[in-house]
């Protein structure tokens, strides 16, 4: 008796083990992992969205659903979150959360949690921790914040560009190749880095949801005007002057991606 009493106790075991490996390869094929954003209520006076951007926190949840996800972050934070809130009920909530399933082919969103290092300092980072800082102003994938990139700016400082020894900033354009829209914009830095900058890090105006909804071989990018500025003008003032006068000139707040005039 006491022989097949352990024979039993083993085979049951067994089989207890043996699903429970079953079962554990069965989940882990239905895992997949969710990005989240939690966003925080926008009450000033001239805010066009209801919530402030950037969010108060992004992350990553694996999940076997969206719905377990949600229960992660609930969890995590200790909160119940709406991802869905009434005008008239606003009073009531003060953050929202944004969840989605991150594709296989989201590299893009999962290279925000990807480790780097730093080419200035080789410090070990990652993009998302960046984005989640909102005391720094880098948000890039080649530097750990923003005292980095200007050393490494200073070290690499380029060829200066115009006979007084200043870089002249420039006028660029971003062409939509597919709808024929553009966007005109200035910058002082390197101009593919502002590229660069408005498709990974943009907000929520038209410019940034246009490249949110395409890919990126659909836009083209190029210097309209490198700026000169003359001895009598200040600088700012001339260089936004010039912005204007290309947005004027494509049309590209009626028929662009520009919300506003410079």
């Amino acid at each position: 008796m006491a022989v097949l009493f352990t024979a039993l106790m083993m085979r049951m075991l067994s089989d207890g083990i043996m699903d429970g490996m079953m079962n554990k390869n069965d989940y882990q094929s239905n895992i997949a992992d969710y990005y989240y954003q939690i966003k925080a209520k926008d009450d000033s006076e001239y805010s066009i969205s209801s919530w402030a951007w950037p969010p108060v926190f992004s992350g990553k949840v694996s999940a076997e659903n969206k719905k377990q996800a949600k229960s992660l972050i609930e969890e995590e934070y200790d909160r119940k979150f709406p991802q869905r809130v009434l005008k008239n009920d606003l009073e009531n909530h003060h953050y929202l959360l944004n969840i989605r399933e991150i594709e296989d082919d989201d590299e893009r969103t999962r290279s925000l949690f990807y480790v780097r290092e730093c080419n200035q300092c080789e410090t070990k980072f990652r993009r998302i921790d960046l984005y989640n800082d909102h005391n720094e102003v880098y948000k890039g994938g080649e530097f750990c914040g923003i005292d980095c990139k200007n050393a490494h700016y200073e070290q690499n400082r380029p060829v200066k560009t115009d006979l007084s020894g200043n870089e002249n900033p420039v006028i660029y354009r971003v062409l939509n190749i597919k709808s024929g829209m553009s966007y005109i914009g200035k910058t002082t830095q390197v101009f593919t880095l502002r590229w660069y900058q408005h498709f990974y890090h943009g907000g929520d105006c038209k410019f940034h949801k246009a490249i949110k909804e395409s890919n990126i071989e659909d836009w083209q990018f190029s210097v309209v005007e490198s700026v000169n500025i003359p001895n009598d003008r200040d600088r700012d003032e001339y260089v936004a002057e010039r912005e204007r006068f290309w947005i004027n000139k494509l049309n590209s707040i009626d028929d662009g991606y520009n919300s506003v005039s410079a």
